[in-house]
């Protein structure tokens, strides 16, 4: 039994050591491993307020959503406003946390992504306006609303997209296919300011109206 015992005990010990030597070399293999990439390099942000990270500083209108430029808008996180509608940050800056890209997004209004500076090609941009609505401004305008409208609409976000493109990679199809081709595009909320326009006008403008026609937009805005 005594020399079964010592037998057993160095399988044991022999077993425990080869067991430590694979995880040795397990983990120095993981440790010099490049790290995994993030499936998604670039992304181009639609929307309206919920995504907005400052475009609404270089509009001309409404002069009554610039209250997003005094504190306390920015102050828990980049302790100064960025004309985005929260204290600190939006989700989509968390997503761009996520993809570990090398900053927010640029608003596309603002001088880094209007200049197509290489920030904007690697990271994004952000097309998104506060204020926002799915369906054109001119709707609204011919039934006479005009209450703290925004004059972009999904549509006017995706011309500029198209300007983007165009300017970053030529007027071939091809080539603008290929600058999306491993970018993320992030449609964020959208549509509720069409509803919330139109509480000033709900006798004359049906909501079942504004419904359609603001699915029919953003179905027309992802098809394109």
């Amino acid at each position: 039994m005594g020399m079964a015992t010592r037998a057993d005990n160095k399988l044991l010990l022999l077993l425990a050591l080869a067991l430590a030597i694979i995880i040795m070399v397990a983990g120095a293999a993981a440790a010099a491993a490049p790290p995994s990439s993030p499936p998604f390099r670039t992304v181009y942000a639609f929307g309206d307020s919920f995504t907005d990270t400052g475009n609404t500083l270089w509009t001309t209108e409404p002069f009554s959503f610039r209250y997003v430029s005094s504190r306390p808008y920015g102050a828990t996180f980049f302790h100064r406003s960025t004309n985005r509608y929260s204290d600190g940050r939006l989700v989509v800056d968390f997503l761009a946390e996520a993809l570990k890209l090398p900053s927010f997004l640029p608003p596309y209004l603002s001088s880094a992504a209007a200049s197509n500076t290489s920030s904007a090609q690697q990271v994004g941009v952000n097309f998104a306006v506060a204020g926002a609505t799915a369906i054109e401004h001119d709707f609204f305008a011919r039934n006479n609303i005009s209450f703290d409208l925004t004059s972009q609409s999904i549509m006017t976000q995706l011309g500029w997209f198209d300007a983007h493109l165009r300017a970053a990679a030529g007027s071939k199809d091809d080539d603008r296919r290929k600058k999306v081709g491993d970018a993320l595009l992030w449609v964020g909320e959208i549509g509720t300011n069409d509803y919330t326009y139109t509480v000033v006008a709900r006798d004359t403008i049906p909501a079942k109206l504004i419904r359609n026609m603001a699915v029919r937009r953003i179905k027309t805005f992802v098809e394109v």
